[in-house]
């Protein structure tokens, strides 16, 4: 089994998938302005979340002034329309500064960290047809696809998603912290994975799975492919 793991330039802003949605994370070494022309330029596409869920903007120590809240309000958030569950910072004034102006900063927390369940006691929904761009399933349990997850097309599941056909599209497996979840796919070709809190989305045609029938788990802390082989009995 091998890790699947993205590397990221110190400058750059990182998206992490959590429990409740995505954490946005800004570098401390960056100009308001340029950090508003990256943050401007990440697709749309890459805040794909469930219903229900957010963005926590992460400023680590960066001070936050009046004016780049204000760029980041009218230009990103309010334009792509996209949910701030929080604004948090460790700089005191900053903190001070959002909080006077009505902004949540604390992240979520303690409501995700109830019991979590297994994937094997949720109920199942089959779907027997293809999803087109622009489609999505979401279910509290486990989801099986007999057709093909095509490119812009979504499934959201509280339990393990399988394809069986080719998956194109964007697959979040264990959204509500189920544990012992997976991801199948009869041809690996995604956009997006995420299985619980774990997002990534470099992939490309190098990989040794692309194309083919894989399954993959969360383990150590990443995501983990292995071949998927149906094994038959011969008697």
């Amino acid at each position: 089994m091998i890790a699947l793991r993205t590397t990221v330039e110190a400058s750059d802003i990182q998206l992490k998938g959590t429990s409740f949605g995505i954490r946005v994370v800004f570098p401390n070494d960056l100009s308001d302005d340029l950090l508003l022309e990256k943050f401007e330029a990440i697709p749309e596409q890459a805040y794909a979340l469930p219903m229900g869920t957010g963005l926590v903007l992460d400023f680590r120590s960066r001070p936050c002034s009046r004016r780049l809240i204000g760029n980041i309000l009218s230009k990103v958030i309010w334009p792509k329309g996209l949910n701030v569950l929080a604004w948090t910072t460790s700089d005191e004034e900053s903190a001070a500064r959002l909080a006077q102006g009505g902004f949540k900063t604390q992240a979520p927390a303690a409501e995700y960290f109830a019991a979590k369940p297994n994937a094997n006691t949720l109920d199942t929904l089959i779907v027997d047809h293809s999803l087109r761009s622009g489609q999505h399933e979401e279910y509290s349990g486990n989801v099986v696809l007999i057709g093909h997850l095509n490119n812009g097309a979504e499934i959201f599941a509280g339990g393990s998603v399988s394809v069986l056909g080719k998956l194109k599209g964007l697959v979040h497996a264990g959204r509500n912290g189920t544990e012992r979840v997976y991801i199948v796919a009869g041809s690996f070709e995604p956009q997006q994975l995420r299985i619980g809190d774990k997002l990534c989305d470099q992939f490309g045609e190098d990989m040794k799975w692309w194309k083919k029938p894989v399954i993959i788990t969360l383990e150590d802390d990443g995501l983990f492919f292995r071949d998927w082989k149906l094994e038959t009995e011969t008697t």
